[in-house]
């Protein structure tokens, strides 16, 4: 097993929002999906390119 710690660092996430939207930066999302399907999301044999997010709030 392996622990690690993340400490948020303000200025760090401030900057990589300001390069995506001056794209600068681009992700590679391919499919986004509420938390209520997010099962059916994981378990479909789809294949998509990019990663998936599973939206928390509405």
């Amino acid at each position: 097993m392996v622990d690690f710690v993340v400490e948020v660092d303000r200025a760090q996430i401030s900057e990589i929002v300001q390069r995506v939207r001056d794209g600068r930066l681009r992700t590679n999302i391919g499919k986004i999906s509420s938390l209520d399907n997010a099962v059916a999301t994981f378990n479909s044999t789809e294949r998509r390119a990019g990663k998936t997010v599973i939206r928390v709030f509405p």
